[in-house]
Order: C-alpha cells, then structure tokens, then sequence
C-alpha cells in the first residue's frame, strides 16, 4: 500500500460534502472576476451569466470594506479545524492558493503604465481569466461529480502538503 504524498488514487467525496467543498471556490472567483472584463465584452451572453451568478457577490466585496480579506481570514483560520473532513480542508486550502496566485498577475498589471498597448494587456488579462476559471471550474466539478480534485499543478500539491496525510 503507498501511502505517499501525491499518491493519486482520487479521495472519494460523499453526501454534502460534495456542495460544502465547492463553497470556498467563491473567494477566487470572486477576487479574480475583474480578468473576464474583455470576455464579458465580447460574448455578451456570459457577462450575464457572470451577473447572475456571481454579481451579487462582487457587489457585496465592492460594498463592504474588507469582505474579500475577511472571507479569506474566515477561510484560512477556519480551514484548519481537524473537526472538517480531509476533504473539505483540502478545497478550503487550494481555494486559498488559487486566490493568492491571482496576486500576481494584479501586481503585474498595477506596474504596467496606462500607455500598455491593448493588443498586450488584453490577451495577458484574457489569459489569467482562463487559467483561474478553469482551476476553480476543475475543483467544483471534481467536488460535484465526487472526486477530490488534486489535479492542479503546484497548487493542488501544496494544499496537499498544507492539509497533511490526515
């Protein structure tokens, strides 16, 4: 039996854990929202659907002050209770990663000057917005269809190491 770190036999995730271990995703999708403007410019349909579903919850993170950092407190104190399965704290951990990595890019284009040709900022923008929909879409379907979703490079191995063999 190999009980190594990133042994990849898929942990199963059962009954409401299934929609308990999708909920930390909303802080990333959230935070990195802002990288889908150009896209939601182009096909109009998904800025509705981007409106529907998570508008309410951009406006409450614009409204309050500190609602995104006080989400993330919440979730990187609260993701280490032993009492949540391994499962739950796994998704709340990977959540935080994927948030954070949105850090870099905002950085990056915080520095660029306004004078940045769009034919640059747009395909660079376009991309982090795939890559981050795609790791937080990946995640709450694995979560849904039962599967822990341990298939993000990097991230996913350091939410495994933050959340231990137990």
């Amino acid at each position: 039996m190999n009980m190594g770190m990133f042994d990849r036999n898929d942990e199963e995730v059962f009954g409401q854990e299934k929609i308990i271990s999708c909920l930390p995703y909303i802080l990333p999708l959230m935070d990195g929202d802002k990288f889908g403007r150009y896209i939601y410019m182009r096909f109009p349909p998904l800025h509705v659907l981007e409106q529907i579903f998570l508008g309410p919850l951009v406006r409450i993170d614009q409204a309050v002050p500190f609602f995104g950092f006080g989400l993330f407190l919440v979730l990187a104190l609260g993701g280490r209770n032993p009492e949540l399965s391994r499962s739950i704290r796994f998704n709340v951990q990977q959540a935080i990663l994927i948030d954070i990595a949105l850090i870099f890019p905002e950085l990056i284009g915080s520095a660029m000057s306004k004078s940045t040709p769009m034919y640059l900022v747009e395909p660079c923008t376009n991309f982090v917005f795939y890559a981050y929909a795609a790791a937080c879409g990946y995640s709450i379907f694995s979560n849904l269809t039962g599967k822990t979703p341990k298939g993000i490079p990097i991230i996913s191995e350091a939410a495994e190491r933050a959340v231990g063999p137990f």
